[in-house]
């Protein structure tokens, strides 16, 4: 059983109206969930080490939570990092940080889960565990110590972390969260000491990384190799392939501040296949998996039940392609309209279908429409394998103005691997264009059209892995271009701030040597990298100087197409041959097909699997057969049991390659 906090109840109330935002402390929301600690077998901490309105908004974090905490036996609760006022008040006092549900020390936990969406939420990964009572570094704890496991889209590289968290869970982790617990259960009580219970724990959930099992070995400021220490074997993803029938929170925690996202959130696909080239959730996340339009339905109509949110977003990374998206809205519409609920999408990728969307979501939506042409020329576009085209834009954002839209928002990206000054002027010329036709098509004045340019920072697992990233000089320049060229007033350009872009591009491709990086920039003071208020870089640039290693020696050197990356001795699906592959195509400008409606890529997550996903759907009258649809419906993994490593034998024999290669034994002989 958990200890108490060393506070009172009155003394923690009496704190709050002392620090900015108090709501982000108190707990007690409508959905929480409370148990009897002690009619529970494992306790959680789930922790979005970011501000509590940016944690509460986020997606996978309620999923966790739903799915954790309707196992009997399991208890999952929320934490949040700290404002700095608040550290300084909990460390002023000497109280620990404590979750919102019990007040429990983190310290007290079984498991501390993170969820990293962003490298720029390190540092607060720090201030967690240290406020919280647990040694900061994995080596210095032992086998009362909780342990510390951490996953995401911001873990895809977990090397910079590698010093501070036990176990990276890989892939999807609605299902291996539970299946993690009961292992967990079944093993900490059989084990003398920490390394031991960890070890266990790998060889029975293949999608967790130990970071121990592994050495790195550098030459300069290049890795040479990561060699697998005795025992150790590809770690491999999890991936939930059911989409349709996967855990998913129809009562969310309501919360008690306006959140980022402020609006119930369903996820109606998982997964994309265009292919962009700067897109890592793209590569990620396949296979693609869908959402009926039945289900869609279901979920919203309980979760408005259960919270009485006014807008239902519905999230993918690229909602557009769902193959069904105007049977979801033809469904939802007449159900949330009268109940005034509006619909948004936060952004559509531009293709033939945009115009159609923009008059449907206009009925029951706010006044903004926000699409996502990321570059502004064919030749860029070529580049990064974005295939559209502008008279499709220009056609969605007549309609948008047609049907009452007072503002369109586009999205785009300055600082991509081959860009010249003509790319960077297309982004004006579009974003004016667009403005312009409403004046043409209302006989009123120009539309309001916000162009937010963000920097490109290459990232692990894209085919512009090996890239480097363009220097702040230049990003500043190409900003004031922007700046400079827009003659409109409806026309506004916002550029995403530098320091963030340079911390994130050194730490997503960083190696193990980041973790000191981390450690001195956190001690000097780094907090909340990606909020500009926190002015964090000065520390980062000392930290840099202090260790001889930074964004020389990871985000600005150009990689070898040979050399090895510090995530290549993980499977995360698509392979290191798909993406060299791939880049080499960007160096061509040539275009990689859609394998939705063109040929399979082999990209390595599995050509059988993704075809017997989409034939179960019957959303897709190519893979509609009798034969396909029979040999999907006998699929060991469309049928495994939650938790359960169920993979295709020739993804197996790839892991074995993959751990060959980094210089260690086969699976098949120990």
């Amino acid at each position: 059983m958990a200890k108490p906090a060393p506070f009172s109840e009155e003394e923690y109330q009496a704190l709050l109206p002392q620090v900015r935002m108090p709501g982000r402390y108190i707990g007690g929301e409508v959905n929480q969930v409370r148990k009897d600690p002690d009619q529970v077998a494992l306790r959680w901490a789930l922790l979005y080490p970011d501000a509590y309105e940016v944690g509460m908004a986020h997606l996978g974090l309620k999923i966790l939570y739903h799915t954790l905490n309707q196992v009997p036996g399991l208890w999952a609760e929320r934490c949040f990092a700290p404002w700095p006022d608040f550290e300084a008040a909990l460390r002023r006092r000497g109280w620990p940080l404590t979750t919102l549900e019990s007040r429990a020390p983190l310290r007290e936990l079984d498991v501390l889960g993170f969820t990293l969406q962003s490298e720029l939420t390190y540092t607060n990964l720090l201030t967690c565990l240290d406020l919280g009572g647990v040694p900061l570094r994995a080596a210095d704890r032992g086998l009362g110590d909780p342990l510390v496991v951490a996953g995401g889209a911001g873990t895809l590289n977990p090397e910079p972390l590698a010093d501070f968290v036990d176990l990276f869970l890989l892939g999807d982790g609605e299902e291996a969260v539970v299946e993690f617990s009961r292992v967990l259960i079944e093993e900490r009580g059989r084990h003398p000491d920490r390394p031991s219970l960890i070890r266990a724990l790998v060889e029975r959930c293949p999608w967790l990384y130990w970071p121990a099992q592994w050495q790195p070995e550098y030459d300069g400021p290049a890795l040479a190799a990561t060699v697998p220490l005795d025992g150790a074997r590809t770690p491999r993803r999890a991936v939930v392939y059911d989409l349709e029938n996967a855990p998913f929170p129809t009562a969310p925690v309501v919360p008690f501040l306006r959140t980022i996202h402020d609006r119930i959130t369903i996820e109606i696909m998982r997964g994309c296949v265009q292919g962009c080239r700067f897109c890592q959730a793209g590569m990620e996340k396949r296979p693609q998996r869908f959402r009926s339009a039945a289900k869609v339905l279901e979920l919203a109509r309980e979760s408005y039940r259960n919270t009485g949110l006014n807008e239902v977003g519905l999230t993918s990374l690229s909602s557009s392609d769902h193959p069904d998206l105007i049977g979801i809205l033809d469904a939802l519409i007449p159900v949330l309209r009268p109940e005034q609920v509006r619909i948004s999408m936060p952004s559509l990728r531009v293709d033939q279908q945009v115009g159609e969307l923009a008059e449907r979501l206009a009925e029951v939506r706010g006044q903004g429409l926000t699409l996502a042409p990321e570059v502004a020329t064919d030749r860029l576009r070529r580049i990064v394998n974005k295939g559209i085209a502008d008279q499709d834009l220009y056609r969605g954002a007549e309609r948008a103005w047609r049907s009452g839209f007072t503002g369109i928002k586009l999205y785009f990206m300055i600082g991509i691997p081959g860009e010249e000054e003509a790319d960077v002027d297309g982004i004006v010329r579009m974003s004016e264009r667009c403005s312009q036709i409403r004046q043409e098509v209302l006989r009123g004045g120009p539309g309001k059209v916000t162009a937010s340019a963000s920097t490109f920072v290459p990232k692990p697992l894209t085919p512009f892995q090996w890239a480097a990233q363009a220097r702040p000089q230049e990003i500043a320049a190409k900003q004031a271009r922007l700046r400079r060229l827009v003659k409109l007033r409806s026309v506004a350009v916002k550029c995403h701030p530098q320091p963030g872009s340079l911390i994130e591009g050194f730490l997503s491709r960083a190696d193990r040597r980041a973790g000191a990086v981390i450690e001195t920039a956190w001690r000097l003071g780094a907090r909340f990298d990606a909020w500009t208020e926190q002015e964090t870089l000065e520390h980062w640039e000392r930290a840099w100087e202090d260790h001889g290693y930074g964004p020389e020696q990871s985000a600005f050197r150009q990689r070898p197409l040979d050399e090895p990356l510090p995530w290549d001795h993980l499977d995360l699906g698509v392979t290191r041959e798909y993406l060299r592959a791939d880049y080499e195509k960007s160096q061509g400008d040539q275009f990689t097909d859609h394998c939705q409606t063109e040929s399979c890529g082999d990209c390595g997550v599995g050509a059988k699997t993704c075809v017997d996903i989409k034939a179960l759907t019957g959303m897709f009258e190519r893979f509609d057969q009798p034969k396909l649809k029979a040999r999907a419906a006998a699929s060991p993994l469309l049928q495994s049991a939650p938790g359960r490593a169920v993979v295709e034998p020739e993804l197996e024999e790839r892991s074995r390659r993959r751990l060959s290669a980094a210089g260690g034994p086969s699976p098949a002989s120990r």
